[in-house]
C-alpha cells in the first residue's frame, strides 16, 4: 500500500504550519526561545507527550520560563524505553493526520525526539532537528541512538557548532540539509540571567555562594548497577572534605532503591528545582559535578566549572576550550579528579579560561526552518 499524502501546499501568504513537540524538562528549556519566535512567524502547534510528568518536571518550567501551555498532551507517563516510544507514536500519529503540518520540529535526543521524528518521516513530513550532530560516540547510551537515528530521518539539521556539523557530514548526510546555528541553551540561559538574584534556593537550604558544589547524575549509565554505587561512594568522600549539593532527580531516586542503595549522609539531598533555581545554585557553586549535557551548557554561560561525570561528552568544546573537566564515573577516577580540579588552584585554572558564549541560536534556526518551508 501507498503511505498517506504529503501535506498540502499552503495558500498564497498562509503561515506555514508547524508542529513542535516535546515532552522533557530539557527540551522545554532549549525550546524555550524558540517557541515565541515560531508563534510569532508560522502556524505553531506544540504537543507535549509526557515524558516527564510530574509538576517539578514539567509544569513548573513552563510557569517560569513565561511560555504557552502546549496545545495537545499526550500524558504518555513512565514506561520502558520500548512501551514509552509506542505509546509516543500512537498519540502523535493522529495528531499528525489532522493537522498536516509543513513541518515537525525536534529537540535533542530523548524518546520524545525518537518517536515524533519517526511518526513525522512515515507520514511524509519534513523533520526539522534542532541540536542535530551532537555525539558521545558510546553507542550503550540510549540518547546516542536516538540521536543517530532522527539525523538520519530528519530533512533539516540544525547543529550546534562545527563539530557537530562535521559529524553528520561523516556520516553521509548532505551539506545542504546542515546548518550550523549554534545552542539555544545559551539563549535561554542568557534571557534568564538577570533574573537569578530573586531565586532564594540558597536561603532556602542555608548555602552561603562559592562554599559548596553541586552534584547531578541522571543517565541511563549513571544509574546503572555497575556504576551507581562507585559514584555514591565517591562522592561521599568528597561531601566528607565540602558540602555536596544534590537536587535528586527520580531515574536516580528509583535506581537508588531498587539497588538498595542509601545516599551519603554528608550530602545535602533536595527534590528537583524549577529552571531558576537550579542555575542560581549552580551560578553561586564552586564547582558543577554533573552528567547532563544541558548542565554543562549552562555552567559554561554562568562561569562555573564543571566536572563531567563521564569519560565522554557531546560538548567536547567545553573540555577543549579548559573550561570543564573529563573525571569519568569510578571511585577512583571522580576521586582523582576532585582531588585535582576541586582545589582552590584548580577552581582558579578552570575560571581562567572564560568560554565567549554566541548568543542568537533561537533566532537562526527559526530564519533557517522557515526558510525551508
Amino acid at each position: 500500500m501507498s503511505g498517506p499524502p504529503p501535506p498540502p501546499g499552503r495558500a498564497a501568504g498562509a503561515a506555514p504550519r508547524v508542529v513542535t513537540v516535546l515532552g522533557t524538562r530539557p527540551e522545554i528549556i532549549k525550546l524555550s526561545p524558540v517557541l515565541p519566535l515560531l508563534d510569532r512567524r508560522a502556524a505553531q502547534t506544540v504537543v507535549h507527550t509526557g515524558q516527564h510528568y510530574s509538576y517539578e518536571m514539567d509544569a513548573r518550567f513552563f510557569e517560569e520560563l513565561g511560555l504557552r501551555r502546549p496545545d495537545r498532551a499526550l500524558a504518555v507517563g513512565s514506561a520502558s524505553h520500548g512501551e514509552q516510544t509506542a505509546r509516543m507514536l500512537a498519540g502523535l500519529e493522529p495528531v499528525l493526520l489532522e493537522l498536516r503540518p509543513d513541518a515537525v520540529v525536534v529537540q535533542g535526543d530523548t524518546n520524545t525526539t525518537l518517536a515524533a521524528a519517526l511518526a513525522a518521516a512515515k507520514l511524509g513530513i519534513a523533520v526539522v532537528h534542532l541540536e542535530a550532530g551532537a555525539r558521545s560516540f558510546d553507542r550503550r547510551m540510549p540518547e546516542e541512538i536516538n540521536r543517530r537515528a532522527v539525523d538520519h530521518m530528519a530533512s533539516l539539521l540544525l547543529a550546534a557548532d562545527d563539530v557537530a556539523a562535521g559529524n553528520l557530514r561523516h556520516e553521509g548526510i548532505g551539506s545542504d540539509r546542515i546548518h550550523v546555528v549554534g545552542s539555544t541553551a545559551i539563549d535561554a540561559v542568557v534571557q534568564v540571567r538577570d533574573r537569578l538574584d530573586g531565586a532564594r534556593v540558597l536561603d532556602r537550604f542555608g548555602l552561603t555562594p562559592g562554599a559548596y558544589a553541586v552534584v547531578t547524575a541522571h543517565r541511563a549509565k549513571s544509574t546503572g548497577a555497575d556504576v551507581l554505587p562507585g559514584l555514591l561512594e565517591a562522592l561521599a568522600v568528597i561531601a566528607a572534605r565540602q558540602p555536596l549539593v544534590w537536587p535528586l532527580h527520580p531515574r536516580t531516586r528509583a535506581a537508588m532503591q531498587a539497588q538498595h542503595l542509601a545516599m551519603p549522609a554528608e550530602i545535602l539531598v533536595t527534590q528537583p528545582l524549577g529552571y531558576l533555581d537550579m542555575l542560581r545554585l549552580v551560578r553561586d557553586a564552586r564547582a558543577l559535578l554533573t552528567d547532563s549535557g544541558g548542565l554543562q551548557e549552562e555552567a559554561a554561560v554562568l562561569g562555573t566549572p564543571a566536572l563531567v561525570l563521564r569519560d565522554e561528552t557531546e560538548w567536547e568544546y567545553l573540555v577543549a576550550a579548559g573550561v570543564q573537566k573529563l573525571i569519568g564515573h569510578t571511585v577512583r577516577s571522580v576521586c582523582d579528579g576532585a582531588a585535582e580540579w576541586l582545589t582552590p588552584e584548580g577552581l582558579a585554572s578552570l575560571r581562567a579560561r572564560p568560554l565567549a558564549v554566541r548568543p542568537g541560536a533561537a533566532a537562526r534556526a527559526v530564519e533557517t526552518t522557515l526558510a525551508s518551508l
